[in-house]
Formats: structure tokens, sequence, C-alpha cells
């Protein structure tokens, strides 16, 4: 028998509460000046901005956007693992066919649109999350140099201002999210900061391995386990995580044009366990959850030569982080 758990929940609003971690931009791997500037060479350059991770200029950094926005289609915790998507032994915070539509805004806290909803006393080893493929990303800057936008457009403040969506690949297909766009068409204006008035710029996540849709598929849906860069797994907010592209239907998708929703698994560090009285709360974070691309100036595989300008391309969404807590 499922016993509702909402009781301290109501006391809070009766709302699900959705707390936004963000941190400071110096913690991304983009670097800004101490006037708030992101760092950017003068003029065309191979390599257009600095990046912390690596030291030195390249021709892309992560950044805490604006506002991102995504779609839950189901958030549940689980007595299995669901990597091999059966999601049989679980219990669900969100359900929802149609999808629970959610933007997180830089330095807000806010509560995410969920109904009420129970789950059965006991352990529970994993969490499941399903969310569209399709990310939204709103976000703006102003730069210590002039930069080239969408459009020959030019200035050091740029902003989103194309809707795409653009894929993971770069690459233009037919996606179940609407036809991508082509590499190297920019999504992002620049200008003087009084034009800016940035707009959700979407990126269709289409293949997890490999950099092209033409690389060996599988039938897990090109299954990824998070790794680093040297491969090893590692701990992903509260355990280690396997992550998974799938149909509309809920089947593993099986090639860049019908891959549809992102299943993300996620084995407990440590188990959650879920009594009458337990509370729960969900943190996401969205640091280093963009992508600043600027032209990489390669012409083509065959032709690797590497050009030189300052065009910044697009920016790309990168995954979030969610930190689900439950407690007495």
């Amino acid at each position: 028998m499922k016993t509702l758990n909402l009781n301290k929940l109501i006391l809070l609003i009766g709302l699900f509460i959705v707390s936004i971690i963000f941190s400071a931009g110096a913690d991304a791997s983009c670097r800004y000046t101490a006037a708030g500037l992101l760092d950017v060479q003068s003029g065309s350059q191979q390599y257009q901005v600095y990046e912390t991770a690596a030291g030195r200029y390249s021709d892309a950094c992560s950044d805490t956007p604006d506002e991102y926005e995504l779609t839950f289609y189901k958030l549940g915790i689980c007595t299995a693992t669901t990597a091999a998507n059966d999601l049989s032994s679980c219990q669900y915070i969100v359900n929802d066919a149609a999808g629970v539509n959610h933007v997180i805004v830089a330095g807000t806290t806010g509560a995410m649109a969920i109904p009420e909803f129970s789950i059965d006393p006991g352990t529970y080893t994993h969490m499941v999350v399903v969310i569209s493929n399709k990310l939204g990303v709103k976000h703006s800057f102003t730069a210590t140099n002039s930069l080239t936008g969408a459009s020959s457009s030019t200035g050091t403040s740029c902003w989103t201002s194309v809707a795409g969506p653009s894929a993971y690949t770069n690459e233009d297909f037919t996606s179940p999210h609407g036809d991508t766009i082509a590499d190297g068409i920019q999504l992002i204006s620049c200008g003087a900061a009084a034009d800016s008035a940035p707009i959700f710029s979407y990126e269709v996540i289409n293949k997890l391995t490999g950099e092209v849709c033409s690389d060996t598929w599988v039938a897990n849906g090109d299954r990824w386990q998070v790794v680093d860069e040297n491969d090893n797994v590692v701990t992903v907010g509260n355990g280690t995580a396997e992550v998974s592209l799938l149909k509309s239907t809920d089947v593993f998708a099986t090639a860049c044009e019908d891959a549809a929703k992102i299943l993300w698994t996620t084995t407990l560090t440590t188990p959650y366990v879920v009594t009458t009285e337990s509370t729960w709360k969900l943190n996401m974070r969205t640091t280093d959850s963009v992508s600043v691309d600027f032209d990489s100036g390669i012409v083509a595989e065959s032709d690797p030569v590497e050009g030189e300008n300052n065009e910044i391309i697009k920016m790309g969404a990168d995954p979030i982080q969610l930190y689900l807590t439950v407690t007495d």
C-alpha cells in the first residue's frame, strides 16, 4: 500500500521545493576579468577565449548560463539499476508523458510544477531521470574585445539570438524536435549592451559517444558511463551514472534521427531510505552547463586547416547536476 508522504511538504507551501545552486563565474572554466568581462583575444585568432581548465586560449569554454530550460518526463528512485531501460523497480516523483517543463534562472530559488506524489517506504539504491534531449540555454555576456556574431553583427556584448536547434554533433538532420541547423550557422548576435535581448537557443543531444551520427550505434541507445578525460569512472553528485538516448516511445534510440530523450541512471553512493515522514528537496546545479563555442577554423576533416577569425558560433547545452535529498 502506498503512503502519501506529503505531510511535511504541505507545511512548505504544498509544492515540491527546488533549490537552485549556482557558483560564481570564477568557478567556471571561462575566465572573467575583475570587471566581469569574458577574456577573449583581440582581432582574428586561431583560439579566441581563455579556458581556465586548460590554462590557455581555446575555441570554447564552459560557463554558467543566465537561464537553462529542460523538460522532465520521469524522476524516480528505484531498488535496481535502470541502465538497461528496465524501470519496473521505480517509484516516481515525476511521471508525465507530456513532460514537465522547468526553467532554472541564475541566482534564484524556485518551485517546480510537480503534482502530489507517493513513494513506498523502503531503501532505494538508484535514481532515474528521463528528460528531453532538447535543452535550452539563454545567455549573454560582455567581453574584453569585440566579437563577430550572426549576420556579421559586431560588438563586445553578445547574446543568444537564434532558437535553432543545433545538434551536439553540429550536423544537419531531421530530429524528433525538428530540423537541426547546419554546422557553422551562428546562433549568437553581438553589439552594444543596450541592444542585447537574449532568447532561448536550443541544442539536441543526438550522440553520446563518437563525433558524428554515422559513428557506431548499438542497441543500448549509445550508452555512456560518465567518466573523466582519462576514462576513469567519476562520482557525479551522489553516485556514478550511466546515460543512454531513447526514442519518443521510450525504447533505446538507434540513430540521431530518432533520439528524443535522455535516460540517466545514478547508482547511489548512499541509498535513499524513505519513511512515511520523509521530506524531499531537489537541487539543480548549472555551473559549467553551457559551452561558449567559437569558430574552430577547421575547414574539413580531410583538410584540417586552422583558420583565424573572431566569430562566436553558439551556446551549447551541457548536462546539469541533480541532487535529490530525502530526509526525515
